[in-house]
C-alpha cells in the first residue's frame, strides 16, 4: 500500500510535488515522512486515489498548517489493512466505493471525527453507524461541464460502448496475437440490424442509445420514466423488461442500485434472454445476480460480456471470473476521467476546508440530505 503524505503549508505541498521521498510502501499500519508526525495535527486520510490524481488536482494547503493529509495510492487488501491504515486519523475521504467502512471497521477507528465521499450515494459507507457514533458524514457531490443528459453524456455511457466493442471485435486478444507473431484471428461481429436493449434509459443511457442507432442498430428502452412520446422522438422502443430480455442481442444495464434494482436481473430474467446474448454492465454488479451470470456465461448462453462493475472490488484473485474466457472487464473506471477526477478531488477539498472552519456542508444522513 502506497502513502504519500503531506503536511499543509503551501512551501511543503509544492516540495512533495517534486520530491517522491515521501512515498513509502505500506504493510502494517501508518507509514510516516521523516522527523515523525505531530499528534497535536488534524490528520486526514485521502483514499482510493489509484489514478495517482490527487496531489496536483487539488491546494490541500489550504486547510491549513495545522493539517496534516496522507494520499493513499494503492487498493486495501483486506479488512485488517483498512484498519490498520485509517485508525490514527480525524477525518478520511472516499473516492466512490473504493474503500468500504463498515460499521465494524468504525468501531476500530477511534480518532475518526468527518467522513467525506465523493458522489451522491456511498453503498459501501454504513452511513447509519457512522452517524450513531457521532461522525459527521458529508457528500461533496461534484458538478460537472455540460449537463448530464447532453448529446455526449458521461464516462460511463463512453465505456458502454467501448466495452461493447470490445466484445464484438475482440480488440484485446487480437493485439495479444499480434504481439505474439499470429495474425490470422475470428471474425468480428457487426452491430448493424441488432438490436440493443438498454435498461435503465437515462442520463447514461440514452447517449449509448444514439451511438447504437448511429451503427444501425434497433434500441429498446426499459425505464419507469421513459415515456412513448419521448421514445419516438428519440426512434427507440419503449418496452417493459421481459420483452426487452427476450427480444435485445445486446443488453447494456443502466441503473442506480437500490432495494429495487438489487439482483434484478437473476437466472428467471437471464433464461429469458436470447442464446449468445451480449451483457454490458457499467451500473452495479449487484444488478445482476452473481452465481447464475457465471454460470451463464460458462454455457454461453451470454455469448460475451463487458463489465466495468464487480461484486467485490477489487476483485479477489481467485475469483471464478477471471478463469472465465469470454469476458471483458475493466476496474471500475467508467466515472474517472483525468478531468471529472480532479473536479472530484476539488469538490472533496472544498467540503474538508468548510469542516475545518466550523461549517458543514453537505450533510447526509439515512433519511435524505440536508
Amino acid at each position: 500500500m502506497s502513502l504519500i503524505l503531506i503536511h499543509c503549508n503551501k512551501r511543503s505541498l509544492e516540495d512533495s510535488m517534486v520530491d517522491k521521498t515521501r512515498e513509502h510502501a505500506l504493510t502494517e499500519g501508518i507509514g510516516v515522512a521523516a522527523g515523525g508526525t505531530s499528534p497535536a495535527k488534524f490528520r486526514i486520510a485521502v483514499t482510493g486515489d489509484f489514478e495517482n490524481l490527487a496531489m496536483t488536482a487539488a491546494p490541500w494547503f489550504t486547510l491549513g498548517g495545522d493539517t496534516e493529509v496522507a494520499i493513499f495510492t494503492e487498493p486495501f487488501v483486506s479488512e485488517h489493512q483498512i484498519i490498520q491504515a485509517l485508525r490514527d486519523f480525524d477525518a478520511i475521504t472516499l473516492m466512490h466505493e473504493r474503500v468500504p467502512i463498515t460499521r465494524e471497521i468504525m468501531e476500530q477507528l477511534p480518532r475518526l471525527k468527518c467522513i467525506v465521499f465523493s458522489g451522491r450515494k456511498n453503498e459501501t459507507l454504513d452511513d447509519q453507524a457512522a452517524l450513531a457514533r457521532g461522525i459527521v458524514v458529508c457528500r461533496s457531490n461534484p458538478r460537472f461541464d455540460g449537463p448530464s443528459d447532453g448529446p455526449g453524456g458521461r464516462s460511463p455511457s463512453e465505456l458502454a460502448v467501448a466495452l461493447l466493442m470490445s466484445c464484438t471485435w475482440q480488440t484485446g486478444p487480437a493485439t495479444r496475437l499480434i504481439r505474439e507473431g499470429g495474425w490470422a484471428f475470428r471474425p468480428g461481429l457487426a452491430l448493424r440490424g441488432k438490436t440493443l436493449g438498454i435498461i435503465g434509459y437515462g442520463g447514461i443511457g440514452r447517449p449509448v442509445a444514439r451511438v447504437a442507432i448511429a451503427l444501425g442498430m434497433h434500441v429498446l428502452a426499459f425505464s419507469r420514466s421513459l415515456t412513448d412520446e419521448t421514445a419516438r422522438a428519440e426512434n427507440v422502443t419503449r418496452t417493459d423488461l421481459d420483452l426487452l430480455l427476450k427480444n435485445s442481442d445486446v443488453i447494456s444495464i443502466h441503473l442506480p442500485l437500490n432495494a429495487s434494482t438489487r439482483d434484478m436481473i437473476g437466472a428467471k430474467q437471464i433464461a429469458k434472454m436470447k442464446d449468445g446474448v451480449i451483457l454490458i454492465n457499467t451500473a452495479r454488479a449487484a444488478i445482476v445476480s452473481e452465481q447464475p451470470f457465471l454460470d451463464a456465461l460458462r454455457t454461453r448462453k451470454i455469448a460475451m460480456a463487458g463489465l466495468d462493475v464487480f461484486w467485490e472490488e477489487p476483485l479477489p484473485t481467485d475469483h471464478p471470473i477471471k478463469q472465465i474466457p469470454n469476458v471483458v472487464m475493466t476496474p471500475h473506471i467508467g466515472f474517472a476521467t483525468e478531468a471529472t477526477m480532479i473536479v472530484r478531488y476539488r469538490t472533496l477539498l472544498e467540503v474538508l476546508v468548510a469542516y475545518r472552519r466550523g461549517n458543514i456542508i453537505g450533510s447526509y444522513a439515512s433519511e435524505g440530505i440536508t
